[in-house]
């Protein structure tokens, strides 16, 4: 069994690699990217004089689409180079984050210090996701707003070998056969210590959040009017307050 720490530094160096192939909703296509500004208009509003934390930003869209409402935002990640990708970005959209290296599972910041909190496609990959949800409640002032989308990914077909095999082969005209490979080899080891690591139902992602949590709600996704992962994939929108 994996040690805490060397699960983390594995993940790390993953996504310090898959940073540089990662891109952005605009690079899937303007209507995704509309749609999630589109969302966060409607589920974290105006947000002058507040500040947000967007956890596992990557390279920093949720914290774009927040700053361009007002927010001051404040976006965190485990990979350093995520981070870098996400400065620059931010510079040549002419937005002022504060984007820095950051644990999910152990935030560096006081208690009660920001309005919202946000995350996107975090939960599948923490090893102690209970420990996170109690730690975004910390952060949050009273009656602070958390927005989580996450979803069930299907990871199980990485549990064996056979399939694997058959991914590659499939793909081996595409870049998505590197993608797989590197994957496999980054998460083999640890993948049964990570609980969500198939992916996260909405069911799972309320019994998180109901302990800390109220007014627990699960936005329409039938309203984006079409689906901005892969169609066979499942994902949910939910918000809460502290």
């Amino acid at each position: 069994m994996e040690s805490t720490s060397a699960i983390k530094s594995n993940i790390k160096h993953y996504w310090d690699w898959r940073s540089s192939s990662y891109g952005l909703d605009a690079d899937r296509s303007l209507q995704v990217e509309d749609l999630w500004q589109t969302v966060m208009k409607e589920l974290a509003g105006d947000g002058r004089g507040k500040q947000a934390l967007d956890i596992g930003t990557g390279t920093g869209q949720f914290a774009f689409y927040l700053a361009r409402q007002g927010y001051k935002v404040t976006g965190i990640d485990l990979s350093e180079k995520m981070i870098e990708l996400a400065g620059v970005h931010a510079v040549q959209s002419g937005l002022e984050i504060d984007f820095r290296t950051g644990d999910a599972e152990h935030l560096d910041f006081e208690d009660n210090h920001f309005d919202l909190v946000v995350s996107r496609n975090l939960l599948w990959t923490l090893v102690h996701p209970e420990e996170a949800v109690r730690e975004w409640h910390r952060v949050l002032k009273p009656k602070g707003k958390i927005i989580l989308s996450d979803g069930f990914w299907q990871n199980d077909t990485w549990k064996r070998l056979s399939v694997l095999a058959a991914k590659v082969l499939k793909s081996l005209c595409s870049c998505a056969w590197g993608l797989n490979l590197r994957f496999f080899s980054h998460y083999c080891r640890f993948q049964k210590q990570l609980p969500f690591y198939e992916g996260i139902l909405s069911r799972d992602a309320r019994n998180l959040m109901e302990s800390h949590f109220k007014d627990i709600r699960f936005y329409d996704t039938a309203r984006l009017g079409f689906n901005p992962y892969e169609d066979d994939k499942q994902f949910f929108i939910v918000h809460a307050t502290k």
